[in-house]
């Protein structure tokens, strides 16, 4: 699995990134190498990890791609929205 990064605030991008590399062990479960993903994907970006919820799941489930918002994560963060897409499955 490849996760696709994106911060933006405004209309501005300001962040934008594919992991190189496939994430997770070969062979684990997709919630495990999401999860993996996206740990990585937001220690790269220099972001705190996110709170998933309900909708994140349907979301990616229908779409293949989900956002996160201020509201989102624990600690203050200076953007309006973190989206994930799944690039590679």
């Amino acid at each position: 699995m490849v996760l696709s990064g994106k911060i933006v605030k405004g209309h501005k991008t300001l962040y934008d990134k594919n992991m190189p590399d496939a994430c997770g062990e070969a062979g684990a479960a997709f919630r495990d190498r999401l999860e993996d993903c996206l740990i990585r994907l937001c220690k790269d970006a220099d972001i705190p990890v996110p709170m998933w919820l309900a909708k994140n799941s349907t979301e990616l489930a229908r779409f293949g791609r989900t956002n996160f918002y201020a509201e989102q994560f624990a600690e203050k963060v200076v953007f309006d929205r973190f989206e994930i897409r799944i690039a590679e499955r």
